[in-house]
């Protein structure tokens, strides 16, 4: 295959994994979701992913951020309006585009990824989500793929991107630990999961940022690895819940026993969030931390010490949630379509970390090759 067509497959690839990730939560939760939903964001993911322009992209990427805006608002308003905060900003990235103001695109695309990964501290909206509807979560997460392939194609190849990646580089890490230093006071699932999203969205805006640095595959296999893993966990968390209720810390544990497979499952797609090796996490990992030392050996450090302190907290919630004396329960471990979108999301982190030229290989050919924009 030449470079020409492997270049092709990159919008492919992204595509089938934010499929994978917007469907998941319909197949295993007991929440309703409407047709018009899952169609509407599928429609806006194929538009962004293969328009033509960047202003037609973003548009779409607007379209997208308000039907999740429509799905969350009776749950909670606070995400629901930075949703719709990121959809105004969209629309302006489009508008800038179309005036030729690329530093202006550059500055809102940036601002609107913040919002929709998480970045403290704009990460009150994204934790509303998490907290209160963590598979709706998991479908943003989709989004949040599309819009990072959409900025790297479109307003990442400007003079402006290069000259604000140390600020990006240097705040996303700040933002990281911030956020992992969190995870380790949480007193249940719902605040692990918050915390651990806030986290890894401070690790995706110092990877768009260090993206200019020519790294643009590195950073979508960041934002690839991120939704795989967090949207995982969100599914293990929503589905453990819908057997015993909230999970508290301080409540009782031992539930690997009754309920095996869902407590496999987790332990690893929280292991895939802090760089388990063999899983893309592991890959990305690594890639970002060559591209971040490039331009700050400090971030880098920060980044690491982040990692760990994630890690920390999600062996102690492992722990707490599953392990010790077991807790009878009459609730079933995983039913068939769970274990089958479970298969598919591990899978994916495996084929990712066991061969990440798959990704990387079109991606850098379709994403590097890009004129720089003046």
């Amino acid at each position: 295959m030449t470079n020409v067509e492997s270049a092709q497959t990159a919008p492919w690839e992204t595509l089938a994994v934010c499929l994978l990730l917007l469907v998941a939560p319909a197949v295993v939760s007991q929440h309703v979701f409407r047709a018009w939903h899952l169609l509407g964001l599928a429609g806006a993911l194929v538009v962004a992913l293969f328009a033509s322009t960047g202003e037609l992209a973003y548009l779409a990427v607007a379209v997208g951020a308000m039907v999740h805006a429509l799905t969350v608002v009776r749950a909670t308003r606070t995400g629901a309006a930075t949703l719709a905060v990121s959809a105004l900003a969209a629309v302006g990235v489009a508008l800038a585009i179309r005036q030729d103001h690329m530093a202006v695109a550059f500055g809102l695309s940036c601002l609107c990824i913040a919002l929709r990964a998480g970045v403290m501290p704009l990460h009150v909206g994204v934790a509303s989500i998490c907290d209160r509807l963590p598979v709706v979560q998991t479908q943003q997460l989709s989004s949040t793929i599309a819009l990072v392939f959409v900025h790297l194609r479109f307003v990442d190849h400007h003079a402006a991107a290069v000259a604000l990646a140390p600020l990006l580089v240097r705040y996303g890490a700040a933002a990281t630990i911030t956020a992992a230093l969190m995870t380790l006071v949480q007193r249940d699932l719902r605040g692990l999961y918050r915390g651990t999203t806030a986290m890894h969205g401070g690790m995706l805006l110092a990877a768009v940022g260090a993206a200019s640095l020519d790294n643009f595959a590195a950073a979508l296999l960041v934002a690839v690895a991120m939704g795989l893993a967090l949207g995982g966990l969100g599914i293990m968390i929503t589905s453990l819940e819908e057997r015993v209720g909230p999970v508290s810390f301080q409540g009782p544990g031992g539930r690997a026993g009754t309920l095996p497979k869902l407590a496999a499952a987790f332990a690893l797609f929280g292991g895939a969030g802090v760089g388990l090796p063999g899983t893309a996490g592991f890959v990305a990992d690594d890639l970002l931390l060559h591209t971040l030392w490039m331009e700050s050996p400090t971030s880098t450090v920060t980044v690491i010490l982040s990692s760990a302190l994630l890690a920390v907290a999600t062996l102690i919630a492992f722990s707490r949630v599953f392990l010790g004396r077991t807790t009878p329960s009459l609730a079933p471990d995983l039913y068939p379509r769970e274990r089958v979108v479970v298969v598919l999301l591990l899978l994916l982190l495996l084929l990712l970390g066991f061969a990440p030229g798959v990704l990387l290989g079109p991606a850098d050919a379709f994403l590097s090759n890009l004129p720089p924009v003046s």
